[in-house]
């Protein structure tokens, strides 16, 4: 069967179309891989410049995470915003919550914490006087305290840090007898605790809002 040369160059043709879309396509798989991955950086080239207070994020979260992303959200609502800053404030507002809880230092806790927290802590602490037992609480350390969750909602900034602490607590009833705990023996408490801040707010000063045990 003989071809003749203008069906040859169509076929010629028709190959190269075919070649010039699949380079410019690509595979189906990877054409949709590349927008589900975002973004490519060619090999060798260098990868965007961080600013001053990228850098500063890298060292409490993931780059591009959803944590990085709230301190983006958070940083353009709030000018001032460093999470390293917040971080070592909420360790020390931890250390004092604590504490103020285990003294039954109701001022204390109202000065730190949302209406619907110290109400929480108020009911335990009336129950506990009620059944005249004491506490005693020693914060031995943090093993670690990071940022887990951070955005804004509407004009708060909101931010959730996991605390890993080691606590000596030992609960003792109306006669001194030891019911809970114990005063010699560190025991590891995981907690994650929810602060916030609002948007137009003229103090540094964080609040917290929430908390939940954590793992």
């Amino acid at each position: 069967m003989q071809v003749d040369s203008i069906t040859i160059i169509f076929i010629v043709l028709a190959a190269f179309v075919l070649w010039k879309l699949r380079s410019v396509l690509g595979e189906r798989e990877g054409f949709e891989q590349r927008f589900e991955n975002g973004p490519q950086v060619a090999p060798g080239a260098p990868a965007p410049q961080l600013s001053p207070a990228e850098l500063e994020w890298t060292e409490c979260a993931e780059r591009g995470g959803p944590v990085w992303r709230g301190f983006d959200q958070i940083s353009r609502a709030q000018r001032d915003f460093s999470p390293k800053i917040f971080l070592a404030g909420a360790r020390s507002a931890y250390e004092m919550i604590v504490q103020a809880f285990s003294r039954g230092d109701e001022q204390a806790l109202q000065a730190l914490t949302s209406p619907d927290v110290l109400a929480g802590f108020k009911t335990a602490l009336d129950e506990r006087r009620a059944r005249g037992e004491t506490m005693q609480t020693t914060l031995v350390g943090l093993n670690d305290a990071r940022i887990v969750e951070a955005r804004v909602e509407k004009n708060l900034a909101i931010i959730a840090v996991r605390f890993d602490g080691q606590f000596i607590t030992a609960t003792h009833g109306p006669d001194g007898a030891l019911i809970e705990g114990d005063p010699n023996t560190p025991a590891n408490v995981i907690d994650v605790w929810t602060f916030a801040r609002p948007n137009d707010a003229t103090t540094p000063n964080w609040t917290l809002v929430a908390t939940s045990p954590g793992q």
